[in-house]
């Protein structure tokens, strides 16, 4: 598909306003308004083939594939798709191997375009051909000379490999590089995905020696696991950036637990890529900056960056979005200060961001940008420079480059020279590998990229699991159970069936007794030591606290008839038909409270989810996701990006969380939902940080 020796343009046609005249031209000319210079097209042969024969922009067009009479590596097919299945056999008569299908009128099409469809990956297998495609803009190799698509031009040569499942999203960045003079190592519109998928890609970038940063933009996936895999190999060796689209809520499936609520589409892409250390961008813009950045710039050691401007406000708002994209402004040590203080004028900002003033010259950026770059508390350089009337952008730019190529340099630096877009000074800097973007903001977003690559890559081992205050994991045990409720037509298991599931995972529990009569609930409650909780046991009811049917802080024995009573009538006002089967009495446990869950995505299969939990927890989402199964590492890096920190850490006296304690019970729910597939979703909430470790005093298990 990439270096192919020879091309054939099955479909080409004279007239200027078609698919199959802009490709025939792509190739011979790389552009369809260029001039019409094969040095600028595909080296080899180019063979035109429609059935009326003739030439076509100087080319002999050829009736069919078997009359060209040599050898073709690649055919691209712009015919109508009716015609496609049985060009599928004459290519494989003709020895052709590969096919790039622009033609669209398949699946999108409805049955019978799934069935044409079908029919022709059929045949295309039975001829040994892999099909691109359909329905896609093409493939653009630059550095052969490549252009097989309807694409308008090429992009310059360089380092990022473009992969899309919109061919229009090329064609946007292909403008835009163009401009920026930034450059792609190769470009692939997939299309309908027919044949060849998103992973097929990524294996050829990871090997190909031109692709240093894969960026890939996707709605979906057919095998999303498969392809996770091969992002996390590719990611070891080079950095994967991925857009997503398609990515609202809106998709996600109905939903009973707290976890599966939250849960959705975007949060299993997000879980799959940061566990298999893809950067996931939100934006266009934030996507072509961290490719840019990524597949040039080293990745930073740490998050501590220095800022280095010639205007006040520029510094102030990268310093806003350094706070927003995870990074510091680095505390310059006293001989820093010192170095700058010699070569800056005496009214310098003597801080960071470093106001070099806004009549500095190329002397002066170069001066500072050297003794940042050797300071050891700066981890990564961002540049600004705004233009007034003492400005010398290109001198600047050169100065920057100069400072750059020095062979001690190590640290990423990334620039942005406001409002100079498109102009020489930006490709002065783009052609030393340093990206020059348009805002400021969006510099410090692709310094911020290159930080977690670097944090990525310099990840450790997770420790060993702690001694755990929990019992045992017995997974056959959790097993049985969950075959007796599934017996007993428990889709949503009662309260004691789902505790004895997690406690089965070994999840430890506050200590409690189930009584089947109200009149038993006071022994119980005595038995156990007031304070108490009461909660209703039954199968009907989903979240009990929105129903009434948990009552807290019973101190004695009338309290615990009274709610009782109360929960009965609460459950039969909110549901008649609600079974109330008994009453479960429990230790009050008191502490920070969060939530362990498990929902079943689509695509993905079990999502594990983390974060601060009670009553608030759809309110605050403060929570994070991983996919099953779940390393340690995982699950510790799960428990890092819950917001709350403070709280687990202790705040205003709250007990402390152990790390460690967390991730092991994350391991376990893991565990659980792996061996015991029937289970669809869990929540474990509120999971209660304790002086003694975590607690669990409720939970929902719901099996198929």
């Amino acid at each position: 598909f990439f270096e192919p020796a020879s091309v054939a343009v099955v479909g080409a046609s004279s007239d200027p306003g078609s698919v199959g005249h802009a490709v025939l031209r792509n190739l011979l000319y790389g552009s369809t308004h260029g001039p019409e210079s094969r040095e600028n097209g595909f080296p080899g042969p180019v063979y035109p083939v429609n059935p009326g024969g003739g030439e076509i922009l100087g080319q002999r067009v050829f009736e069919s594939l078997s009359a060209i009479g040599e050898p073709v590596d690649l055919m691209v097919v712009a015919i109508p798709p009716k015609h496609i299945p049985g060009l599928m056999t004459e290519a494989g008569g003709a020895g052709i191997g590969h096919a790039i299908v622009i033609s669209a009128g398949f699946a999108e099409m409805g049955e019978g375009g799934k069935e044409l469809q079908r029919t022709m990956v059929e045949r295309a297998r039975e001829a040994g051909i892999r099909i691109v495609g359909p329905n896609c803009l093409g493939i653009l190799r630059p550095k052969s000379g490549l252009n097989a698509s309807f694409a308008e031009s090429q992009p310059p040569e360089g380092a990022i490999g473009l992969l899309s499942q919109s061919g229009a999203l090329i064609t946007g960045i292909i403008s835009y590089a163009n401009q920026e003079r930034f450059g792609l190592s190769a470009a692939v519109s997939l299309g309908a995905k027919a044949d060849v998928e998103d992973e097929d890609v990524l294996e050829w970038m990871a090997g190909d020696d031109e692709t240093r940063c894969a960026a890939l933009y996707v709605e979906s996936f057919p095998e999303p696991r498969k392809f996770l895999e091969r992002a996390e190999e590719m990611a070891r060796t080079k950095p994967v950036v991925a857009l997503k689209g398609g990515a609202t809520e809106a998709g996600a499936k109905a939903a009973s637990s707290h976890t599966g609520s939250l849960a959705g589409s975007l949060a299993a892409y997000r879980a799959g890529f940061a566990q298999s250390g893809v950067a996931m961008a939100d934006s266009i813009g934030d996507f072509v900056a961290w490719s840019r950045a990524l597949a040039y710039q080293p990745p930073a050691p740490g998050r501590r960056i220095a800022v280095l401007t010639n205007a006040g406000g520029p510094g102030v708002l990268s310093a806003d979005a350094a706070g927003r994209r995870g990074l510091e402004l680095a505390r310059l040590s006293e001989p820093t200060f010192s170095d700058l203080d010699g070569v800056l004028p005496r009214i310098w900002s003597r801080n960071n961001p470093v106001d070099v003033i806004g009549d500095a010259g190329a002397d002066r950026y170069r001066e500072a940008l050297n003794i940042l770059g050797r300071a050891e508390e700066v981890d990564g350089i961002v540049v600004i420079l705004t233009v007034q009337a003492m400005t010398e952008p290109k001198a600047t730019a050169e100065a920057i480059v100069e400072a750059h190529d020095d062979p001690s340099w190590t640290k990423p630096v990334v620039c942005s020279f406001l409002g100079l877009l498109g102009t020489e000074e930006g490709r002065i800097l783009d052609a030393a590998g340093i990206p020059e973007l348009n805002l400021p903001e969006q510099a410090v977003s692709a310094m911020g990229a290159l930080a977690r690559r670097g944090q990525w890559l310099r990840r450790e081992p997770a420790p060993a699991p702690p001694e755990l205050p929990h019992p045992a994991p017995d997974l056959d045990r959790a097993r049985e159970l969950v075959t007796d409720a599934r017996a007993a037509d428990q889709e949503n298991l009662d309260l004691d069936r789902a505790r004895a599931v997690l406690e089965a995972a070994g999840i430890r529990y506050n200590r409690s007794v189930t009584v089947s009569e109200a009149a038993e609930a006071p022994a119980a409650a005595e038995s156990i030591g007031y304070p108490v909780v009461v909660k209703a046991v039954s199968p009907d009811v989903v979240h009990k606290s929105d129903v009434g049917a948990v009552r807290l802080d019973l101190v004695d024995e009338e309290e615990v008839r009274t709610a009782c009573d109360e929960i009965r009538e609460a459950v039969a006002s909110h549901d008649p038909e609600a079974r109330i089967t008994g009453f479960t009495v429990e230790e009050q446990v008191s502490g920070t409270e969060i939530i362990v869950g498990v929902s079943r995505d689509p695509d993905f299969g079990p999502l594990l989810m983390v974060g601060m939990g009670g009553i608030f927890v759809e309110v605050y989402e403060d929570v994070a996701f991983r996919l099953v199964p779940l390393s340690r590492r995982d699950a510790l890096e799960m428990v890092g990006e819950i917001e709350a920190q403070p709280l687990l850490d202790g705040a205003r006296g709250r007990p402390k969380l152990r790390r460690g304690e967390l991730a092991e019970i994350l391991i376990r729910v893991s565990e659980l939902v792996g061996a015991v597939p029937e289970i669809r979703e869990i929540d474990v909430n509120p999971l209660v940080i304790t002086e003694d470790g975590l607690v669990a005093i409720d939970a929902r298990v719901i099996v198929e």
